[in-house]
């Protein structure tokens, strides 16, 4: 048996629609963060070497340049403004190093896009590089074109550790 829906029930509920707000879509400010020891790996995978994932970092505790690669996960495509990547020294000594920001699918439009950069390595306290739409031929502040599969690969130099991404 079906309930029967009165008139004035009727009446009332679509005036309750008629002033319903309308929904609005929202622009949600987020920053992923990833610990380097998680998101980082060595690009030439060796058992000789010195590169480290520890609790403060992925580190470069041997004596010659490392290839190390840096992925970013668990974001939507079209929703990254910018990518960081956070590094210190572990000697006390400033230090510099060529980094690689990429992003885009092989194959597929325009992709991959490559940009490098050489930062330094502050003697104390963290350092950080960032790539944004402008350094893969976008506009500043957007979203990453091709903002898939982004990632930066490093030479990290002897005695730096890769803190964040």
């Amino acid at each position: 048996m079906t309930p029967k829906l009165h008139a004035s029930t009727f009446a009332a509920m679509l005036v309750a629609f008629a002033c319903a707000s309308p929904a609005t879509a929202a622009t949600q400010a987020r920053a992923y963060e990833f610990p380097a020891a998680d998101a980082c790996q060595l690009s030439v995978p060796t058992t000789d070497t010195k590169v480290r994932p520890r609790a403060n970092g992925y580190r470069n505790e041997g004596a010659t340049n490392q290839f190390v690669i840096c992925g970013m996960g668990g974001y939507e495509k079209g929703t990254v403004a910018y990518m960081a990547l956070l590094y210190t020294s572990m000697d006390g000594v400033q230090h510099d190093m060529s980094c690689t920001g990429v992003t885009g699918l092989a194959g597929s439009g325009s992709g991959p896009i490559y940009s490098t950069k050489t930062v330094s390595v502050a003697a104390t306290g963290y350092s950080f590089a960032t790539w944004g739409a402008a350094d893969f031929g976008g506009n500043e502040g957007e979203p990453i074109d091709a903002g898939m599969n982004l990632s930066v690969t490093c030479t990290l130099p002897p005695n730096v550790a890769l803190q964040g991404f």
